[in-house]
């Protein structure tokens, strides 16, 4: 059988938008006392970004921030239906985290392909 190495790169892009207001010190030092040591809006643009890479768009729950919109609207879920499939109440259904929202520039669209046979060792 032969055995191939294969390096993929991938680039993405995002603009992560963060409401200073909302994501305040005092929401960090929130979530600081529960998941990372995040001292600064990009250190949460970073995580976001890295999050969306790794897992896009289907996973929108995001630990420690919620439901993240995506490109302005939170992605569509099975949890927003009811048994028969109608949308439940708006009351009822998952709401968007406040003051962050991931806008999806480009992903996947750029992808490179390093192959390397392995010796049959």
């Amino acid at each position: 059988m032969k055995k191939f190495k294969c390096t993929v790169t991938r680039t993405d892009e995002y603009e992560i938008e963060i409401d200073e207001n909302i994501i305040n010190e005092e929401w960090m030092e929130h979530f600081r006392s529960y998941m990372y040591n995040f001292n600064s809006l990009s250190e949460h643009a970073e995580h976001l970004a890295l999050f969306q890479a790794r897992l896009g768009s289907e996973y929108d729950f995001i630990e420690g921030y919620g439901y993240v919109e995506r490109d302005g609207e939170l992605p569509y879920s099975p949890e927003d239906f009811d048994k028969n499939g109608n949308w439940l109440p708006e009351a009822e259904r998952r709401q968007p985290a406040l003051g962050i929202n991931i806008n999806i520039i480009s992903e996947d669209e750029e992808c490179e392909v390093d192959v390397e046979e392995l010796d049959n060792n």
